[in-house]
């Protein structure tokens, strides 16, 4: 939308007394306010209070499930269309980060972040803001996390990721890439490199597996890795995709892309996928197929086995590849050290990437009050 248009979609905002728009948000983004500011022309005030409350706020105006947060508790939805603050908020936040230079100060004090993703750089930013000579450490190539290497390019263009991590750089954050941690190592961190503290956020990378036979097979990927890896399937080929939250949509609409036939197969309702309404019509209009109420079976050399949850029949549906996608967990456990706080999906279980920013953010300002404490 052009900037005469968000405008005249801001005027639809009624200022409601109870602000139930910002209550519905996890991270509290001020949004009457920001309106306000945005209709007053204080653009680059706005920007900053949306990027210090939320340093995720240009993704996040992207591909939050609005529908379950602010634009989902907005009063103008209940007789119509809510007003789109996510659009306002996007515009804001390119504008704040592209016209910004920002500033690298010092404490004299250095803080190691384990993880590259939307929880780690929102801790990153805020221990960087404090004046902290701040490291992060991910097992990629380029800052992002699943930023970059999860959420599909149509979902996410990757130039935001690169304005974002072009911030982070200007802000004096400095990146360690493709670097891995044991246990044991990511214990030691903190005293072999002289940090004062350490941020372990590394997101939900490992795929929860599915425990039946056949998941060996080559024709057979998880969800996370297929995205994570550029899987090409090739095109012309019959797909299964067993899960319905949004990694599986993603997963599914990539294949689809690829010109695969894609049936996504899922144990419940459809009304009860964990994916969002948004999420789920944007697959159905890609032309992804929905089989639902059924168990997968077992893997076989010809297809999925799969059972029918009510007549508990069996039946096989051929295909060539199955992409099993039924949730994520993380590579670490959170744990008593002194001087570790943990944030992200380490903390939450598979999230949004908002909660991601939330808990980085959050550790990150209790990593600065131990530290202050100690002096």
């Amino acid at each position: 939308m052009e900037k005469i248009e968000l405008l005249e979609e801001s005027k639809r905002c009624l200022k409601c007394k109870n602000h139930p728009c910002q209550k519905s948000c996890p991270i509290g983004t001020r949004i009457p306010e920001i309106i306000d500011m945005f209709q007053k022309g204080e653009e680059l005030e706005a920007g900053k209070i949306l990027f210090e409350n939320n340093p995720m706020s240009l993704v996040c105006s992207l591909i939050c499930p609005f529908e379950k947060q602010c634009m989902g508790s907005c009063v103008r939805g209940i007789k119509g269309e809510s007003v789109n603050f996510p659009a306002i908020e996007n515009y804001l936040m390119e504008k704040y980060l592209k016209e910004t230079e920002f500033q690298n100060v010092s404490n004299n004090k250095k803080v190691a972040v384990v993880g590259g993703g939307p929880g780690g750089l929102s801790g990153a930013f805020y221990l960087s803001k404090k004046g902290y000579d701040v490291t992060v450490y991910d097992d990629h190539e380029r800052m992002g996390g699943m930023l970059r290497y999860g959420i599909p390019s149509f979902r996410l263009s990757k130039d935001k990721v690169d304005l974002l991590e072009r911030k982070a750089f200007e802000s004096g954050i400095k990146f360690k890439e493709n670097t891995t941690f044991s246990e044991e190592s990511l214990k030691n961190l903190k005293t072999e490199k002289n940090y004062h503290g350490v941020l372990v956020s590394t997101g939900a990378w490992l795929p929860k597996e599915l425990n039946i036979d056949g998941v060996e097979r080559e024709n057979v990927y998880y969800g996370i890795d297929y995205l994570k890896d550029n899987v090409d399937l090739g095109s012309g080929k019959k797909v299964v995709v067993i899960g319905a939250g949004n990694v599986a949509m993603d997963v599914a609409r990539t294949a689809k892309r690829q010109g695969n036939d894609v049936l996504i197969a899922y144990r419940k309702k459809l009304e009860f996928a964990p994916a969002t309404k948004v999420e789920i019509n944007e697959a159905i209009e890609d032309g992804v197929r929905f089989l639902t109420e059924v168990t997968p079976i077992r893997i076989t050399d010809k297809g999925i086995m799969l059972e029918d949850n009510n007549t508990k029949n069996q039946f096989l549906y051929e295909c060539d590849n199955v992409i099993i996608s039924v949730s994520q967990k993380s590579q670490f456990n959170v744990e008593n050290l002194d001087g570790y706080f943990y944030g992200g999906d380490l903390v939450t279980g598979p999230e949004t990437v908002v909660k991601a920013s939330l808990t980085g953010k959050e550790s990150a300002k209790l990593l600065d009050d131990y530290l202050a404490r100690k002096e």
